[in-house]
């Protein structure tokens, strides 16, 4: 795995699937008995417009985007939570035991590669 293909597979699987359940849960909150800010936000969505859901949709789309922009921020340095790290390694650890370093060319940044889309 390389960097292009890690973020790729957290827009996937992250980005996309955080985006979803988000939408189909404030659409239909989960459980017997929901949290009362899923129910009301699921109340609040069904009187909405079509274009007002679609608005809405995409304000969560786009909050999911900017918290994964953040965190791979912090993770290349460019955002700092402890000033004595320079930046995070992401180590992927394979089936038989072969470590890749994910973002080991400091000047490839998984928040650069991330933000295009």
């Amino acid at each position: 795995m390389n960097t292009e293909k890690f973020v790729e597979a957290v827009r996937s699987h992250v980005q996309e699937q955080a985006e979803n359940t988000v939408v189909k849960t404030i659409t239909s909150p989960p459980g017997k008995r929901p949290r009362e800010l899923l129910v009301k936000a699921a109340e609040w969505r069904s009187r909405m417009t079509n274009d007002e859901k679609i608005l809405l949709d995409g304000i969560i789309y786009e909050s999911v985007r900017v918290a994964i922009f953040g965190l791979f921020s912090v993770v290349d340095g460019v955002r700092v939570v402890d000033e004595s790290i320079d930046r995070f390694i992401i180590t992927a650890v394979q089936h038989d035991g072969v470590r890749v370093e994910i973002n080991a060319d400091p000047s490839v940044e998984l928040h650069s590669e991330f933000s295009p889309n």
